[in-house]
C-alpha cells in the first residue's frame, strides 16, 4: 500500500514548498506541475491553461478569445470536467505506483478513500500570506491582497464545484497546519513522524 501526502493550501501558506521539501526529505515522488504537464498533453493545449491564473471567478479555466456568454460557459464548463476527470484518472493512476506527495487538484477528495493517504491543509495568517506573495512570488505590494483573495476564492469555486464539499473545511483534513505559528522546520517534521506513523500501521495491518 502506498503512502500519499495530499496538500491543500490558502494562497501564499507555502504549502507548496512544504510539499517539495517533504518530499526530497523522505525520498518520495513529488508531484505538483508535472499533472498539468501530463494534462496539457492528453488535451493538446498548453499547460498554463491548467494553473491557478487561468480560473475565472465560476472555478473554471478561462479560455482565451471572444465569446458569447452562453457558449463561453459551457465550452469552459466542458474542457474544466473533462480536466477535472482526466486529473483525476491520472492521480489515481499515480497512488499505485509510488509513495508521493502531491499538492492541490482536489487530491485530497479524489483520494479519500485511500487508506494510505495523510490529507494536509496549510494556512496562515493573511498579513503574512501577503508579505510571501509579495517577496516571494513578485506580485506588487498594492495588487497582494486582491491577488491572495481572489486565487483562494478561485480555488475554492473550483473544488466546490467538482467535490460538492466546503474548501478548506478543516475537519476534512487529517493534519491542519497554520503557516504563521509553525516555522518550516517544525511543519517537515511533524510530516515525517506522521508519515512514519502510518508506514507501521500499513505495515502491521498486512500482516
Amino acid at each position: 500500500m502506498k503512502i500519499i501526502v495530499t496538500i491543500s493550501r490558502e494562497y501564499g501558506s507555502n504549502g507548496k514548498e512544504i510539499g517539495r521539501l517533504l518530499a526530497q526529505k523522505l525520498g518520495i515522488s513529488y508531484y505538483d506541475k508535472s499533472i498539468l504537464e501530463n494534462l496539457a498533453k492528453n488535451m493538446g493545449v498548453n499547460s498554463d491553461f491548467f494553473k491557478d491564473e487561468n480560473l475565472n471567478r465560476e472555478g473554471m479555466f478561462s479560455l482565451a478569445g471572444s465569446f458569447r456568454t452562453n457558449v463561453k460557459m459551457l465550452t469552459e464548463l466542458s474542457l474544466s470536467t473533462q480536466a477535472y476527470d482526466q486529473g483525476r484518472a491520472i492521480l489515481q493512476d499515480l497512488v499505485k505506483k509510488d509513495n508521493a506527495v502531491i499538492v492541490g487538484r482536489c487530491s485530497n477528495f479524489i483520494l479519500k478513500d485511500h487508506p494510505g493517504q495523510i490529507s494536509v491543509y496549510c494556512y496562515g495568517e493573511l498579513e503574512d500570506r501577503l508579505k510571501r506573495v509579495i517577496e516571494e512570488y513578485n506580485v506588487p505590494a498594492s495588487k497582494a491582497r486582491k491577488v491572495v483573495l481572489d486565487t483562494d476564492a478561485k480555488r475554492a469555486k473550483h473544488y466546490e464545484y467538482y467535490t460538492h464539499q466546503k474548501w478548506g473545511q478543516l475537519d476534512d483534513f487529517d493534519v491542519t497546519i497554520n503557516t504563521s505559528k509553525q516555522s518550516m522546520e517544525e511543519t517537515i517534521d511533524l510530516l515525517v513522524e506522521l508519515y512514519h506513523q502510518k508506514e507501521k500501521k500499513l505495515q502491521e495491518r498486512s500482516k
